[in-house]
């Protein structure tokens, strides 16, 4: 597709406070999380056989959906055993063909971060995701994250796993912050994710995560939170619902960031309601005008 078909950024709504949406970071108080499209993700067969079949078309379409959803930043993660660095350089070649939004290059491998680095078209826009608390994850995409002035998710946890409390997660997160100073990163940049697990597996899993949201707010205010809103449902039926009942419990935490899917029609009507009653959405501007355009799903 040529440049001109590209898709663009949604333009802001009359009265929206101010966000730089290229780098894809919020820049003043009380305006609403920046929403990152989660779903292509090879965790997903159709993505996984996409990616080995390179069917552009297919990865171009699941781009395209969710940029029009309105999402601000796209995840790519294109994990595999084998070659994953080149899947994520022929990732994100083909997804900005036809989308013209900040990507998330999204690997628990510091090599397939830098190749996506490699071929991305705007690197200051893209964003690294993640380290966590471990020597060798952080020497391979710091220095990334320096050169390029990028955004950086880091996952509140060490070699050791997820800390079961948030008291724990705040403490990893404070060695985290103290690793961005050490190495003259903008603290700006960074985003902690505060770490959601699978309400099925154990007692207390979503109270830690809103927990360490608001611990991290409070004890770092400079400092950008994240979570993967899909990850609370893990293992239930009728995980949608599940999904959209956390949302509004996430946003009143204080959450700055979310992966979530766009596509999800109920679970993007409670974001809208939700940003008007927590007082996210300026005169509920942004609910008015999506009820208007009949994208609620009431």
């Amino acid at each position: 597709m040529s440049s001109a078909g590209i898709i663009k950024l949604k333009e802001p709504y009359p009265g929206q406070r101010e966000r730089d949406r290229n780098l894809g970071r919020i820049i003043q108080e009380n305006i609403p999380m920046l929403l990152i499209g989660e779903k292509i993700n090879t965790i997903r067969k159709c993505i996984t056989r996409a990616v080995e079949d390179r069917d552009a078309e297919f990865i171009q379409k699941e781009a395209i959906n969710q940029v029009e959803a309105g999402i601000d930043v796209l995840d790519v993660n294109v994990g595999s055993p084998f070659h994953e660095a080149e899947n994520m350089r022929w990732a994100v070649r083909a997804i900005e063909e036809v989308v013209n939004i900040p990507l998330c290059l999204d690997s628990s491998s510091p090599e397939a971060i830098r190749a996506g680095f490699e071929v991305c078209r705007d690197k200051e826009k893209a964003w690294a995701n993640s380290i966590i608390f471990e020597q060798k994850k952080m020497d391979g995409v710091l220095p990334l994250v320096k050169e390029y002035n990028c955004p950086l998710i880091a996952l509140c946890m060490d070699k050791d796993g997820i800390p079961a409390t948030a008291e724990k997660r705040v403490e990893v997160a404070r060695q985290l912050i103290q690793v961005i100073r050490d190495r003259d990163i903008n603290p700006d940049n960074l985003y902690l994710d505060c770490l959601i697990e699978p309400i099925s597996v154990g007692t207390g899993k979503a109270l830690q995560t809103l927990e360490t949201i608001r611990m991290i707010k409070e004890l770092f205010p400079r400092i950008n939170t994240v979570v993967c809103l899909s990850a609370v449902s893990f293992g239930l039926p009728g995980r949608r619902l599940i999904n959209r009942t956390f949302l509004p419990l996430l946003i009143e935490a204080g959450v700055d960031a979310i992966f979530l899917d766009p596509l999800d029609e109920a679970l993007m009507t409670t974001l809208r309601a939700s940003n008007a009653l927590l007082e996210k959405d300026e005169s509920c501007l942004e609910y008015i005008k999506t009820f208007r355009e009949g994208k609620l799903k009431i």
